[in-house]
C-alpha cells in the first residue's frame, strides 16, 4: 500500500510515494523532522540558524554540529570535483545581486542592487574544515549558502533513512524537482519522472514534457526560470558563475541530471546550467561517472549529454528533435 505526504520546506513543495505496511503517522514524524531541523540548519534567511551564525562570524573559528560538518565536507568535495564551478560561498554575491531574504519576499517586488564592495573570489580551498577539531573558518567577508545542495542532501537522507531504518522498499521523494526513487513504481514497473519543457506553450500539457524511467536512483532539474526576480538592474535569477560572482549568462536556462545520487545529480545540474554547453559540458564529461543530463538552451534546443565513463540503467521518452553529445 502506497501512503502520500505532501509539505512545503525550504521554499519549495515537498512530495513522497512510500509503500510500507506502516501507518503513515509513523513515517510522518521522522520525515518531517529531518526536513524541518535542515531549514532550521541551513537557512541563511533564518537569524537564529547555524549557517547564520558561521556567516556572522567569517573570519573567525567556530566549531560547527555533526550535520553542518559533513555538509561542509561534501561542499568541500564537490569544489574540488568540479574544478571550483560549484561554491558555497557564494552567499555574499546573492545578496548583492537582490536576493537577500525567502523568495516569496521579492518575487512580486522591485529589489535594489548593492553596489559590490570588493571583487569576490571563489571560497574554494581557503574554507578550512578541521574534521577532527570539528571546525570550520570562513575567510573573512564571505557568506555561505547552502542552498544549492542541502535539499538533495536532505532528501537522500530521509530516502536511506526510510530504506534502512523503517524498511520501505518501495518509495519516491520529490523535493521541489530532487527526487530519489528506490524500487520501482512496482515489482515491474520503474518509476517515470516527468521533465517539463521550459518553452511549452501550456505547462499542464504533459504531451510536451520529456521523461526517464529508472528503478532506483536520482534525478534533479535546476532551471533559471523559475526563481528570477526583478531588481533596479533588470531581471536577476539565483544561479551564481563562481567565475565571476554574477548571475549565470550561459546558454543553458534548464538542465537534468540522472544518477545513482541525488546530491551529485543536484550538484552537476546546477554547474551546468551555471557554465552552459562549451565549459560545462566537457567537465561534465571527464568528471561526472555514470550520469547523464538533459539541457534545454536560450535558443530552444535540447541537448542530451552521455556519460564517457560508467552507465546505469535508466531510459529516457519524449526527445523528439534532441541532439545528443
Amino acid at each position: 500500500m502506497f501512503h502520500e505526504l505532501t509539505f512545503r520546506s525550504m521554499n519549495a513543495q515537498v512530495q513522497l510515494l512510500l509503500e510500507s505496511d506502516v501507518p503513515l503517522a509513523e513515517l510522518e514524524i521522522p520525515v518531517l523532522n529531518r526536513f524541518v531541523q535542515a531549514e532550521q540548519r541551513f537557512s541563511r534567511f533564518l537569524s537564529t540558524s547555524e549557517c547564520s551564525y558561521l556567516n556572522a562570524r567569517s573570519g573567525q573559528l567556530s566549531f560547527v554540529s555533526d550535520s553542518m560538518l559533513e555538509v561542509l565536507e561534501l561542499a568541500k568535495y564537490y569544489q574540488e570535483h568540479t574544478n571550483g564551478a560549484f561554491d558555497i560561498g557564494v552567499g555574499q554575491a546573492i545578496a548583492q545581486a537582490g536576493y537577500r531574504h525567502s523568495f516569496e519576499n521579492i518575487q512580486d517586488s522591485r529589489v535594489e542592487i548593492e553596489q559590490q564592495q570588493q571583487p569576490l573570489g571563489q571560497l574554494g580551498r581557503s574554507l578550512l574544515v578541521d574534521a577532527r577539531m570539528k571546525s570550520v573558518r570562513i575567510p573573512e567577508g564571505h557568506r555561505l549558502d547552502f542552498g544549492g545542495i542541502v535539499k538533495s542532501w536532505t532528501a537522500q537522507h530521509t530516502a536511506n533513512h526510510l530504506q534502512m531504518d523503517w524498511q520501505v522498499n518501495r518509495g519516491f521523494i520529490n523535493a521541489g524537482g530532487d527526487v530519489a526513487v528506490w524500487g520501482g513504481s512496482s515489482e515491474k514497473e520503474p518509476w517515470c519522472i516527468g521533465i517539463a519543457n521550459p518553452y511549452a506553450s501550456d505547462v499542464s500539457d504533459t504531451s510536451q514534457e520529456a521523461s526517464v524511467e529508472l528503478v532506483t536512483g536520482a534525478v534533479a532539474t535546476s532551471s533559471k526560470w523559475h526563481r528570477r526576480w526583478q531588481t533596479s538592474e533588470g531581471e536577476r535569477h539565483h544561479l551564481i558563475d563562481t567565475r565571476t560572482m554574477q548571475p549565470s549568462l550561459s546558454d543553458v536556462v534548464q538542465c537534468t541530471v540522472a544518477g545513482q545520487d541525488l546530491i551529485a545529480c543536484e550538484v552537476w545540474a546546477k554547474v551546468l546550467c551555471m557554465q552552459g554547453i562549451e565549459d560545462g559540458v566537457p567537465l561534465f564529461q571527464s568528471k561526472a561517472q555514470g550520469m547523464e543530463a538533459l539541457m534545454f538552451t536560450s535558443a530552444g534546443d535540447m541537448w542530451h549529454v552521455k556519460p564517457r565513463f560508467g552507465s546505469m540503467e535508466l531510459f529516457w521518452t519524449g526527445l523528439k528533435g534532441v541532439r545528443c553529445l
